[in-house]
């Protein structure tokens, strides 16, 4: 069963699961409490910040994959009869936070001290820095009535803080995780995929660069088939032309005279043998170059 918020007020009252003066009535909710985070026992961007020692000037700040650890201001004193719960709360939720840590409370925490408090793991799994401001209502906490006896301890357990550093040991930079080795695998994979599209694209473009190019020569060397060929069919039309000439003179100096034009006979074979010696000379040129282009075809 879980406690209401009046329930929790009365207990609280009475100086159960929280030390007196350290929980506030604002922090009460329908069926649950706010806990609060503390100033100090704090250890964020690989710095340590000691339970009543070291207190922190300026909004805590976690960064996208990184981990901090973060205390509460309430001083837990949880009664045999009650088991807590811990969670993000939605506000936080929302933004990457996320709880890498024991979500139970059990009976008696924080007997035998008088500043035992929670210590929360959290991961900014989100993509933006993650500010929290010293007293700001983070975590969500309910309260659970445990069904039959639970037996008192026989001694205090070691603090939380000391566990931690037990924990941590002598790292440099305590908010070190797998979360931040994760992310960096993500970016430089990223990275490695955009240098691997970086190239494909200089490939392609080069390979559209040869095609255009290849194109080009191809045209260049269909030109100079087709050349010899198209010079070569104006020769044979030259030929014919002028075995068209020869026959008809040839036909002409056969026929009577009274068949033969008169201007033909005065000074028409002057022009015949003009026409017929530049129609000569033009096959001859048109066939010499027709048979030096396909000599240079040949060649190449």
């Amino acid at each position: 069963m879980i406690l209401s918020g009046q329930a929790l007020k009365m207990r609280m009252v009475n100086g159960e699961i929280f030390k007196r003066d350290t929980w506030s009535l604002k922090a009460i909710k329908e069926a649950s409490y706010a806990l609060r985070v503390a100033p100090d026992g704090l250890m964020v961007n690989g710095k340590r910040y000691w339970p009543g020692k070291d207190f922190i000037d300026e909004d805590i700040k976690i960064k996208p994959g990184e981990i901090a650890i973060l205390s509460t201001v309430e001083r837990l004193n949880m009664p045999a009869d009650l088991v807590g719960k811990i969670g993000i709360r939605f506000d936080y939720a929302s933004l990457g936070l996320t709880g890498l840590m024991g979500i139970q409370v059990d009976p008696f925490y924080g007997w035998g001290h008088e500043n035992e408090r929670l210590y929360v793991r959290v991961a900014n799994l989100g993509n933006e820095t993650i500010r929290i401001n010293v007293c700001d209502q983070v975590f969500t906490f309910e309260l659970h009535t445990v069904m039959g006896p639970v037996p008192t301890p026989p001694e205090p357990r070691k603090p939380m803080w000391y566990r931690l550093l037990e924990v941590l040991g002598d790292r440099p930079n305590v908010s070190w995780s797998n979360v931040t080795q994760v992310r960096l695998d993500v970016e430089s994979v990223q990275e490695d995929l955009q240098a691997q599209g970086n190239q494909l694209t200089k490939e392609l473009e080069q390979a559209n660069e040869n095609l255009k190019t290849g194109v080009d020569e191809a045209k260049q060397e269909l030109r100079g088939y087709l050349q010899p060929l198209v010079m070569f069919g104006i020769f044979l039309v030259a030929v014919t032309i002028l075995s068209v000439a020869l026959a008809v003179i040839i036909d002409g100096r056969d026929r009577p005279e009274v068949y033969v034009p008169e201007w033909v006979r005065d000074w028409g074979w002057i022009v015949l043998m003009v026409t017929l010696s530049g129609a000569t000379l033009a096959t001859a040129v048109m066939g010499a170059l027709t048979v030096w282009r396909l000599w240079k075809w040949k060649d190449h």
